[in-house]
């Protein structure tokens, strides 16, 4: 038989068929605006089937508010808005459009629209998905001070200022604090911790197993870049790292003042000799280039001598705690968590809440979550 012409034939009202492949090539362009509002809106449309007429009266103004919260930043994040498509991400939407409706307290629509704006950066880690849906399913049960204690906790547990300056530091961390407070005053008794612990938030350790560190170990812990050697102002020391900066062209500008030690000076940053970068302003023109071999040499023996580790030395850690005592939010952020009796250990859910609840209040600090 010649394999070349095959032939197949068939029956009187029989039927010939042939099988092959069709292949589809389908590219997603995402979803404009109006689209992924439309999709917010049918997701509404489910969650409302059950409410009585007033309730959908009040809830209507709630969830449009929570919209208009949350679109902004999701078009930041993706102008393509793609995760709408998304069923799971639109399930979230409704879970998000109940606690909205569920809460005549305005900021929870900020909140809301941070964990939905999370759950679209984390969409690939299920752990994730489900910690910030649990979270969005309480925003409207959690009380004023049980998230202000929350946030407060995570603060001090999870961020430190960035800046190599300590007052600057401080002040940073004096804002921020003042940001989650707000107008309200942290909770002079242990409410909150069962509050927090009914909703899976934290969870309570006991005072006789375990507790907080207290202040004056805490904070010396989160400062500890601060908490450097220095060296005497116009000692021999100094005046051969000076020597040996401008020789190699190292600015004498990034050896300032010991804001803990009197009459000291120290090196005015923490970074990593890798890391450092000699700034050169031209005109107009900015030029950051990293260090050369001699520079990196000559900063090195700098290092050893100004940027000694003096994180043990309990003169310093005194002092670290009476600059911060001298920020009054900061105080307050002190006395209180000297105050705490027991142990809590904040829940992944906790962890949502508590950055989203921050990142409301305070933009521009980094989302550690």
């Amino acid at each position: 038989m010649d394999k070349s012409r095959q032939t197949q034939s068939a029956g009187d009202n029989s039927t010939q068929m042939q099988a092959g492949t069709i292949n589809y090539n389908v590219t997603f362009t995402g979803i404009d605006e109006a689209a992924a509002r439309r999709i917010c809106q049918q997701e509404y449309a489910i969650a409302r089937l059950n409410w009585t007429e007033e309730a959908v009266k009040i809830a209507d103004d709630r969830v449009r508010q929570l919209e208009n919260k949350l679109m902004p930043k999701m078009i930041e994040y993706d102008s393509t808005l793609s995760i709408f498509a998304d069923p799971a991400f639109q399930l979230t939407i409704r879970e998000a459009q109940i606690s909205a409706a569920a809460s005549e307290r305005e900021s929870d629509y900020e909140m809301l629209s941070e964990l939905m704006l999370h759950r679209a950066q984390h969409n690939d880690d299920r752990t994730k998905r489900l910690e910030i849906s649990e979270a969005i399913k309480i925003v409207d049960k959690v009380s004023d001070e049980a998230l202000v204690a929350l946030a407060t906790i995570y603060a001090m547990i999870r961020f430190s200022p960035m800046s190599d300056d300590t007052m600057e530091g401080l002040n940073v961390l004096n804002n921020l604090f003042k940001s989650i407070l707000d107008r309200f005053t942290l909770p002079a008794n242990n409410d909150w911790e069962e509050h927090l612990d009914l909703l899976s938030a934290i969870r309570i350790g006991y005072q006789e197993i375990s507790q907080f560190k207290k202040a004056k170990d805490w904070i010396p812990l989160k400062l500890k870049k601060y908490l450097v050697s220095g060296v005497l102002d116009d000692s021999p020391e100094l005046r051969k790292v000076k020597d040996d900066f401008c020789r190699c062209g190292i600015p004498l500008t990034c050896i300032i003042p010991h804001p803990l030690k009197p009459g000291y000076v120290r090196l005015n940053n923490s970074l990593t000799i890798e890391d450092m970068r000699i700034i050169q302003v031209r005109g107009s023109v900015t030029i950051e280039s990293p260090l050369n071999i001699e520079q990196k040499e000559a900063m090195k023996k700098a290092i050893e001598i100004l940027r000694k580790d003096e994180s043990n030395n309990e003169t310093m850690k005194a002092q670290i705690i009476n600059e911060w005592d001298k920020f009054p939010i900061l105080k307050t952020i002190h006395t209180w968590w000297d105050s705490l009796t027991g142990f809590v250990t904040i829940t992944p859910v906790g962890m949502a809440l508590a950055n989203a609840y921050i990142k409301s209040k305070y933009p521009n600090i980094p989302s550690l979550y």
